[in-house]
């Protein structure tokens, strides 16, 4: 009886698709394991490795791609087929056919990333006191160097998110002040900066830096004469927002500020002053977001 041997040729053939077949195995499980998801957010990055350190490009939301059944990096990436190479996404970004109904904290974490990215722009309309003490090298009136004098005022604020932390707010503030006969009215218009030092879905707290040009001041004694000025102002502080709905919500804010006045041209017998006011403002209003 003859027995026949496979040639050299034929066991290289075997060997190769047999280590082919082990290495898909090991090395590629998601190729067998996969699971169905859909990207939710505007743009899920693509990432070359799993530390996410190298984006690749980017899904758009809506779109149906295939995932590793398994998390990897600490369960924050899916392994993900891009152009035959291993590539990754990030959890938060998609939804998965697997994905764990009561899983709470993926959920919340997600919520807030995405209320994160919606709002983007913020108004507020809010009332607000100036207590400050006054520094006068000259006395028209019964007002004198180091007098308390308050301040009453209006502010319209705008703001826009330029950054993850940062944003940028564009304030009108109207203000209006009397020292028994004497009267200041102003009109503060300016930028300020704001970082977001706490955020949570309903709740912000942001510190605060604002810079304002006066344009437009008034001063006046009684009937006797108004005459108009400019000036500055600028101060910082912290600001507190509560979302009370999808949109509206409450805003309190309070800082240190330092007002400057001048230009104020008096007629005879009384004398030009440039007045300077330092002290805190706090304030209380309505904050609109989308």
């Amino acid at each position: 009886m003859e027995y026949s041997f496979p040639s050299k040729f034929q066991l290289l053939r075997i060997f190769s698709r047999v280590s082919l077949v082990l290495i898909t195995l090991i090395y590629c499980p998601y190729l067998w394991a996969a699971q169905d998801a859909i990207v939710m957010v505007d743009k899920a990055v693509i990432f070359a490795d799993e530390k996410m350190s190298a984006p690749v490009g980017f899904v758009r939301k809506g779109k149906k791609i295939k995932v590793g059944d398994v998390a990897r990096y600490k369960a924050q990436v899916y392994p993900i087929i891009v152009s035959g190479k291993i590539a990754y996404i990030r959890v938060l970004d998609v939804s998965t056919e697997k994905e764990s109904v009561d899983s709470t904290v993926l959920a919340a974490e997600r919520f807030q990333t995405q209320t994160r990215e919606e709002q983007k722009s913020n108004y507020s309309v809010s009332f607000f006191n100036y207590s400050s003490q006054v520094t006068l090298s000259k006395q028209n009136d019964r007002l004198k160097d180091k007098d308390p004098v308050n301040w009453y005022g209006v502010s319209i604020r705008g703001g826009v998110e330029v950054s993850p932390k940062w944003d940028l707010d564009i304030i009108l503030n109207v203000l209006n002040a009397k020292a028994e006969r004497e009267v200041f009215r102003t009109v503060e218009l300016g930028i300020g900066g704001a970082l977001r030092i706490f955020e949570k879905s309903r709740f912000s707290l942001r510190a605060l830096a604002q810079f304002l040009a006066v344009p437009f001041t008034t001063y006046a004694v009684a009937d006797d004469f108004r005459v108009n000025g400019y000036g500055f102002s600028a101060g910082a502080g912290v600001s507190a927002t509560y979302r009370l709905g999808k949109n509206f919500g409450i805003e309190g804010y309070g800082g240190f500020y330092y007002t400057k006045l001048s230009g104020f041209k008096a007629p005879a017998p009384y004398s030009e002053i440039s007045p300077s006011f330092m002290g805190t403002r706090i304030g209380a209003g309505i904050n609109y977001q989308f």
